[in-house]
């Protein structure tokens, strides 16, 4: 028995044998205090007794029980725990009192198709379920998943006009004459580097350097902490162009009279009235005001190097990813109108 302090949480844990096979069992620890490891100690005991009957005869894991098990072991970000835990709580809904190896691949379709959700739910909700599922194999609760080759849904939805997707660049200046403060700040740098809201939330006024912006972070307002960024390709140095500059050198200029006329002391770059992090809900309030949303700050990046002919893998580098549909729908949108213009412009050549 020993105390697991892996991924930032506490858990009381033991191996214990079950049907002749060794699993490791846990349970939360508030904190570590004699008070806490008792109690504890009395609900890993009692979790056990539950999985073990009295009489040698092997009790089949529960479902609710490996989901349980499974969210008290598995390390991840807070916000993919929440996730899961939602996600399969509505398993554990529709599935009942099951044991997990009752579950077969026709049970698992009848049951999530037939499901009173949306398409799109039930297949988050089932892409939830294979992962916890793999886990469950991992750790010999199954000897196989009977998920494996569940297919997701398919939904049909007509794809958004790319031109949707993005500001043109008249409606970015019409949008800016309307914005004040640190919204107006913000449209401007996110236009003008592409980054994600949550990695310009978790900037440091020296992550701001003579030629480079450095990303290596990114801040949850859902989850109110800095975590990792997205992905590997997300760790980047964002070139910073004059125009950028010439922003950057503008706002840090009134970021210190701001700051100084509130009275407060942000670590971050940009930050609230109360000098917290600068929340996607408060910026994205201020942006629907007007008809757009944060993110479409990102895709009006993009569209400015495809105008520039710059090439989509190196805007896939700059903006930190290796090619989203949605990216490269808005770079062949404004490519494709540039081939017209260009177009247009060959038919008036004449010699006669």
């Amino acid at each position: 028995m020993w105390i697991d302090r892996s991924g930032g949480r506490l858990r009381l844990v033991d191996r214990v044998k079950i049907n002749g096979k060794v699993r490791r069992v846990a349970v939360a620890l508030p904190k570590d205090t004699p008070q806490a490891r008792r109690k504890a100690l009395e609900e890993l005991r009692e979790k056990v007794a539950a999985l073990q009957n009295d009489d040698g005869v092997g009790k089949r894991i529960k479902l609710e029980a490996a989901v349980r098990d499974y969210l008290d072991l598995k390390d991840c970000r807070n916000s993919t725990r929440k996730n899961a835990e939602y996600s399969l709580g509505k398993c554990k809904g529709i599935f009942g009192e099951i044991a997990l190896e009752d579950l077969t691949p026709a049970l698992i379709r009848r049951t999530l198709y037939k499901a009173p959700w949306e398409p799109s739910v039930i297949n988050r909700t089932l892409a939830a379920f294979k992962t916890f599922l793999w886990w469950c194999v991992d750790m010999e609760y199954l000897e196989s998943n009977p998920a494996q080759n569940v297919k997701r849904l398919k939904i049909e939805k007509a794809a958004p006009d790319p031109a949707s997707l993005y500001l043109e660049q008249d409606q970015l200046r019409e949008l800016l004459t309307h914005l004040s403060g640190m919204a107006y700040y913000m449209t401007q740098f996110l236009a003008l580097t592409g980054m994600r809201i949550g990695e310009t939330s978790a900037l440091m006024v020296d992550d701001i350097g003579e030629k480079y912006i450095s990303v290596t972070k990114s801040y949850s307002s859902r989850e109110d902490e800095v975590t990792k960024p997205k992905n590997s390709s997300s760790i980047r140095g964002v070139f910073i162009q004059p125009e950028l500059r010439e922003m950057l050198d503008e706002f840090l200029k009134w970021r210190k009279l701001d700051i100084m006329a509130r009275g407060i002391r942000p670590e971050t770059l940009f930050y609230s009235p109360f000098g917290n992090h600068y929340r996607e809900q408060h910026f994205g309030r201020e942006l629907r005001k007007y008809g757009y949303h944060p993110h479409m700050l990102r895709h009006t990046h993009v569209a400015l190097l495809a105008e520039q002919g710059i090439t989509l893998e190196a805007i896939a580098r700059r903006v930190g990813h290796k090619g989203t549909a949605t990216t490269k729908a808005v770079y062949y949108h404004v490519t494709e109108k540039a081939k017209k213009r260009e177009e247009s412009a060959l038919a008036s050549v004449r010699i006669m």
